[in-house]
């Protein structure tokens, strides 16, 4: 039996939001990302497998950071001096759009046992009786892929891309140089390694997606984050396992409602959901549909500053209401700009604290100094 570890989508150096980790100094999301990284390479030495396969954006950027590229260089190290054996290939994130840029795989290629596809093409790598069939992303990755040919011994696929097909759901990420595929032609294969997709997905019975190791968006928030181990043996014989890994809590909180509230109502709510999920150490969000301006602009701000400040980010997401109001086309009625300045402060709700007549007053003053009108 051969075991391979199949982990995708680390995009170590991703930064986000202004919290710093009290350890380090740096940005407690790159931390995060790292740290989940250097776990399953402990896991690994620890559990021994054949091959780690990882599916792509092992960086977050074309250009990563020193830092970044150090903290990799030293977690691959450690995979190497264990005679552990290593395969990349190159995801979206990392892969220049100008051959002349490099690659930053260049770094690694000459490392033991570390195998790094970057090239715009299809590779294999040979381990023993493993056949890795690698085919990064690139110019036109459906031409790379009908290149590959199951050979004598335990054939795998490693990709990354979104997997398109005939009643599957479509593995979209959104972004604007992502490729699509279709596997119905890799057949005669023990595993399809898969990259891309974030979530940790059974696309058919021999292909997976691994996930990311960390979540990068509120989409993310359902499921753990991890790894695959897949167990390949004689006759067709196959088990994957899911290995769940340590991450930073994320929550999207159920929205807030407001339209069936009072201003109260409202502000206690948001108190409510706020204390209820318990912010501390997590990424969290808060949608408040339906929000009146005049109850926003009421707001405490720093007392809510103060509740949500032991989370790393605390997003108070608000959407507001509009008022309808409908317009003649064929004959619109604009009056003078005295009158449409009166009708506006009489028609919006600015507060109970704003003493509307001494406004008109001031506005008539000043458009009186702007016209020179006298009346």
């Amino acid at each position: 039996m051969k075991r391979i570890f199949h982990i995708a989508d680390t995009h170590i150096g991703y930064s986000a939001y202004r919290k710093m980790d009290e350890a380090t100094g740096l940005n407690q999301r790159e931390v995060d990302t790292c740290n989940a990284f250097k776990q399953f390479v402990d896991y690994t030495l620890n559990d021994r497998p054949d091959a780690v396969l990882h599916a792509g954006d092992l960086f977050d950027s074309v250009r990563p950071t020193n830092r970044a590229i150090s903290f990799v260089l030293s977690q691959i190290l450690r995979l190497s001096d264990a005679r552990i054996p290593f395969v990349v290939i190159s995801g979206n994130h990392e892969t220049p759009r100008l051959k002349e840029t490099g690659s930053v795989f260049s770094l690694f290629e000459h490392i033991s046992g570390v195998h790094v596809i970057y090239e715009n093409g299809y590779e294999l790598v040979e381990i023993d009786d493993l056949k890795i069939h690698a085919v990064p992303h690139c110019d036109d990755i459906e031409r790379e892929k009908k290149k590959v040919r199951a050979r004598d011994g335990i054939n795998i696929a490693l990709l990354h891309a979104s997997v398109l097909g005939t009643g599957l759901p479509a593995f979209m990420m959104g972004e604007f140089n992502e490729q699509t595929i279709t596997i119905d032609d890799l057949t005669n294969f023990d595993y399809v390694a898969l990259g891309h997709y974030h979530k940790c997905t059974r696309v058919r019975a021999d292909a997976y997606y691994a996930g990311s190791t960390e979540r990068f968006s509120f989409s993310e928030v359902d499921g753990a984050k991890g790894f695959l181990e897949v167990r390949l043996g004689e006759d067709n014989e196959k088990e994957v396992i899911f290995h769940a890994l340590r991450t930073r809590a994320m929550r999207d909180l159920e929205p807030i409602r407001c339209s069936s509230l009072d201003e109260h109502e409202i502000k206690n709510a948001i108190r409510h959901r706020i204390l209820e999920c318990n912010p501390q150490d997590k990424v969290v969000r808060l949608k408040v549909l339906d929000m009146p301006l005049h109850v926003y602009h009421s707001l405490d701000f720093d007392e809510l500053k103060r509740l949500t400040r032991s989370a790393v980010h605390f997003e108070l997401k608000y959407e507001f209401q509009t008022e309808t109001e409908l317009f003649s086309v064929e004959r619109p009625a604009f009056q003078s700009l005295h009158a449409e300045f009166n009708h506006f402060v009489g028609k919006y709700t600015i507060g109970a604290d704003i003493n509307k007549e001494k406004l008109r007053a001031m506005g008539s003053k000043y458009m009186q100094e702007w016209t020179g009108d006298e009346d």
